[in-house]
């Protein structure tokens, strides 16, 4: 019998009351503390993520979106409102999704495979898709691991497996390698709950709208990760190049840059009638039949222990759906695969190869040929486009294998959402083509994020305008945030950037300045909150590192894009793409970006990509390659461009040495495979000596071959980092340097500028407080005499009204300051124990000498930051802040420091090591008893 009924049956017991009472006083402490955690965490994390690129900024930028919750549904024309009837219409859709209608198919399957010639898996490659896991995989798995993931039905997190690896990875090799050998899963493993997502521009109310996203346990996502890892290995060598999704080294850019030249090249070909067919597939990952897509990788020779693993994946699912934080009853799953699990868009694209494989092979299917070269097929996962020639009987033979794999498989097309675009077809033919095949004709179609239409005039207009447009609207909503000047600059990398970056990536079509220039006076009105600029955008742009900002210069990252699609041009080996972006090119591709072939062929630039790539390589060409390149290819250069020529060309690289000092051409015997006969050979001595005499030899590779030709790994950020570091290179010293060096008297070393900037900048992780370093740096504040010149005002000091208020006296020479900053390198020798020399570089710009210990650099930092604000608070008062106001600031810094540390599981040691003088200092010079057990209960 618990208290309330003892007092139900006793009304006047006093004891059961006190009982009562203690209980509730203990429960509101409990609640108390809890509140008190929770205002702690939100200002930590106000503290640490405030004006910072990250979750927290974006939270403060999104819009609350009705379709979180969802209040009604229609299901047969009726409206639905009611939570138990909306869970309920969501259940009975996902039990019939994922019921598997396709039973008894086995010969079928086997006979349809056996016609199609599966692309088997290599022997040697085999090997190491069946390794036994080992402890090296695990860890790899479990350090990629992102944090703050929604965990699975287990409820154990990311955090929690990072945390406790070196105990569990033993386990969960042995229960992995079971797996392997015997299929004998973890029943959790088959488990997961489905949350749902509205698709974008779609109808809400409609229960097929919804995109499902499977919350899987984070043991089997490491278990599936390790064989995604080793899968990706073997389809990169057997997945055709036209399928640019979720494999290493493909990019959807492979995929617009080879339709949008299609287009181009169906435009100057009015004799070929042309259709682009874009594909939508309904529910295309979850109608995967596990018989099909399991015997299709039987056929492949997979190998029996990866087989297995696949294979106790793909049995008896069972899945819950979470409908407005609610969940339900069991679904059980029997097709399609996880979406949100590693393994699910690998297994995806080797179901969907057998459909594209067919249609590659079916001769009845005329692709748009130039050349020898036959263009059918492009998909980025599901996001398939067909092009074809002779539209009438190639998109009946396009339907009839999507129907003979659909009733296999479980592919089916959705024929309202597919769309087609027709180049050189008569508008009587358009009809009948779309009565024929049942698909609309259309004139612009979205694929891959870009509008693309049967004119490539529009791309601009369909793209690049509605994009800035929205850029514009959302500046001004964010104008009115309250955010920080280094927050402003980091919503523009959040949320702008990424937007322009998708569009430079995909279709890099800008010709001119005019437009980034007019992105940049809104940037730069946003960044300055529509006041004049008090630093120059250029140094705005510069990295942290060299004392900038990092704000995103839009004309470098676009020129750097097209700088990284030139790679194509220089390294020759893609032919059809060359051959298509070049279809009616005069000279080689060498001789266009070397010679400066385009004044003879003036046509050249007239294309919608060569003429906007070439002008910006034009720009810096000499640049990155002031001599002659190791890349360049002489034979090519010498070349009359024609269709499906040699894949092999020769470079300076390969053909040229170094004899006594001077670089000259191999003899003929050693270069003659890089020649067609001795006359080339002849013709390309004569070119190489006539260039080197102009402009030299390159002896190493040059950076851009380097990092950008022979790299494919962040190749966009690197040749971004080229640019800028050439676009800064007048600015290394800065005149704001001058300046303090004339205040001080004397000259700032320069690597002691950079260590501020590379190293005591990073004392802390709140953003305001660098924030304030920068100010200081770039002589941010408004002072007496600046504020004279422009509105004729007063220019004497705000504090001792008697000498001219130069942003130097108001700092340092003032009196009353001087007062003040004697009066904190005071309690400064006190705090740490010895005394330093007091010089103004250390105490308004945190360049600090040898004579502050390296263990108190991260106190010293911080107290003379919060020195620094609260000087800033008072910055137009008469008065200086005490020194009772800077060790209140100083106290509230080390508190959100030691919980950041906490948050972020560093041991208590650390915040003794940098914060234990500071502690000393408190309870030897303050009335209060502070102590470090006080810091420990206090947070």
């Amino acid at each position: 019998m618990n208290n309330e009924q003892k007092l139900i049956k006793k009304p006047n017991n006093e004891k059961i009351k006190q009982e009562i009472k203690t209980l509730q006083t203990q429960y509101a402490m409990i609640i108390n503390k809890e509140v008190e955690w929770n205002i702690k965490r939100l200002r930590q994390k106000n503290f640490e993520f405030a004006n910072k690129s990250g979750k927290w900024l974006a939270w403060q930028v999104k819009r609350r979106k009705e379709q979180n919750t969802i209040n009604k549904i229609e299901i047969n024309g009726e409206e639905i409102t009611e939570p138990k009837e909306i869970r309920k219409g969501f259940v009975d859709f996902y039990k019939q999704l994922y019921r598997n209608k396709e039973r008894n198919n086995k010969k079928k399957i086997e006979r349809y495979l056996k016609e199609k010639m599966v692309r088997k898996i290599p022997t040697d490659q085999k090997e190491q898709l069946n390794a036994p896991i080992c402890r090296d995989e695990v860890e790899e798995v479990i350090k990629e691991l992102k944090r703050g993931k929604a965990p699975g039905p287990d409820g154990f997190t990311a955090s929690y497996y990072k945390e406790m690896k070196d105990t569990l990875i033993a386990p969960l090799i042995e229960v992995m390698n079971n797996i392997l050998k015997d299929r004998d899963i973890p029943g959790t493993w088959k488990e997961a709950f489905i949350t749902i997502i509205p698709k974008q521009d779609s109808d809400p109310t409609q229960v097929k709208n919804y995109r499902p996203i499977s919350l899987l346990n984070t043991d089997y996502k490491i278990f599936a990760g390790i064989l995604a890892k080793r899968l990706k290995k073997i389809l990169i060598k057997i997945i055709h190049k036209d399928q640019a999704g979720f494999l290493p080294g493909r990019q959807i850019s492979n995929n617009t840059r080879n339709i949008v030249n299609l287009i181009e090249y169906l435009s100057e070909r009015c004799d070929k009638p042309a259709s682009l067919i874009f594909v939508d597939a309904e529910k295309a990952f979850d109608n995967v039949v596990w018989e099909f897509m399991l015997k299709n990788l039987e056929v492949m020779e997979v190998g029996q222990e990866f087989f297995n693993g696949i294979k106790a994946i793909y049995t008896d699912q069972k899945a819950r759906l979470i409908i407005n934080n609610v969940i339900t009853e069991d679904i059980k799953i029997a097709k399609g695969t996880r979406q949100g699990c590693p393994l699910s868009p690998l297994l995806f694209i080797v179901v969907l190869e057998t459909l594209l494989n067919a249609i590659r092979q079916n001769k009845q299917i005329k692709g748009v040929t130039l050349g020898a070269n036959e263009y059918k097929v492009k998909a980025y996962a599901d996001d398939v486009v067909l092009t074809v020639e002779e539209p009438m009987e190639s998109i009946k033979e396009i339907l009839d294998e999507m129907e003979k794999f659909g009733d296999i498989a479980g592919f089916k097309l959705n024929k309202r959402k597919t769309k087609m675009i027709v180049k050189n077809l008569d508008q009587d033919k358009i009809v009948s083509l779309q009565q024929r095949v049942e698909i609309e004709v259309v004139r612009k179609v979205k694929y891959l994020g870009i509008w693309l239409s049967s004119k490539n005039i529009d791309l601009y207009q369909n793209n690049y305008t509605p994009v800035w447009n929205g850029i514009k609207k959302d500046l001004e909503v964010w104008a009115r945030m309250k955010l920080s000047f280094w927050g402003r600059i980091s919503m523009v990398k959040m949320m702008v950037l990424p937007k322009l970056l998708f569009l430079f990536q995909t279709i890099p079509i800008i010709k001119g300045t005019k437009d980034f220039k007019e992105w940049q006076k809104a940037i730069s009105r946003y960044v300055w909150e529509g006041k004049k600029p008090r630093i120059k955008f250029k140094l705005l742009t510069d990295i942290k590192e060299r004392g900038g900002f990092a704000l995103p210069d839009m004309r470098l990252y676009y020129e750097a894009a097209c700088l990284c699609w030139l790679k194509e041009w220089v390294k020759l080996e893609n032919k059809e793409l060359l051959d298509l972006e070049g279809f009616n090119n005069k000279f080689g591709w060498h001789a266009y970006l070397w010679c400066e072939k385009k004044r003879v062929h003036k046509g050249f630039g007239n294309h919608i990509f060569r003429g906007s790539l070439i002008e910006v390589w034009d720009r810096y060409k000499n640049i990155l390659e002031p001599k002659i390149p190791h890349w360049l290819s002489p034979l090519e250069i010498m070349c009359v461009k024609k269709i499906n020529m040699r894949g092999k060309w020769g470079k300076y690289g390969e053909m040229v040495t170094n004899e006594g000092g001077k670089w000259k051409i191999k003899p003929y015997d050693q270069v003659k495979v890089f020649t067609y006969d001795w006359l080339h050979y002849f013709q390309i001595n004569e070119m190489f000596k006539k260039e080197v005499k102009e402009r030299g030899y390159e002896e190493k590779e040059s950076r851009f071959q380097k990092d950008i030709i022979n790299n494919e790994y962040k190749n966009l950020s690197k040749m971004y980092k080229i640019l800028l570091e050439w676009n800064m290179k007048d600015e290394e010293v800065k005149s704001v340097m001058v300046l303090w060096a004339r205040d001080f008297g004397y000259n700032i070393k320069l690597e002691d500028w950079e260590r501020l900037w590379k190293v005591n900048i990073k004392f802390t992780a709140c953003t305001l407080l660098k924030e304030n370093m920068m100010k200081m740096l770039y002589r941010w504040y408004m002072t007496p005499v600046k504020l004279a010149r422009m509105y004729k005002v007063d220019n004497k000091c705000w504090k001792c009204k008697q000498k001219e208020g130069t942003f130097y006296h108001q700092w340092w020479e003032c009196k009353k300051v001087k007062s003040f900053w004697e009066k904190f390198y005071n309690e400064m020798k006190k705090m740490l124990r010895y005394t330093f020399i007091k010089r103004p570089e250390a105490f308004l710009l945190g360049i600090v000498g040898k004579d502050i210990g390296r263990k108190d650099g991260k106190l010293f930092q911080y107290a003379v930051t919060a020195a620094r604000i609260v000087l800033a608070q008072k910055w137009k008062q008469e008065e200086t802040p005490t020194v009772e106001e800077w060790r209140v600031k100083l106290i509230e810094y080390a508190e959100l420091d030691r919980l950041t540390g906490k948050i972020r599981y560093t041991k208590d040691q650390k915040f003794i090591e940098d914060w234990g003088k500071f502690v000393g200092y408190l309870e030897n010079n303050c009335d209060v008893n502070t102590t470090l057990v006080g810091f420990k209960e206090a947070l």
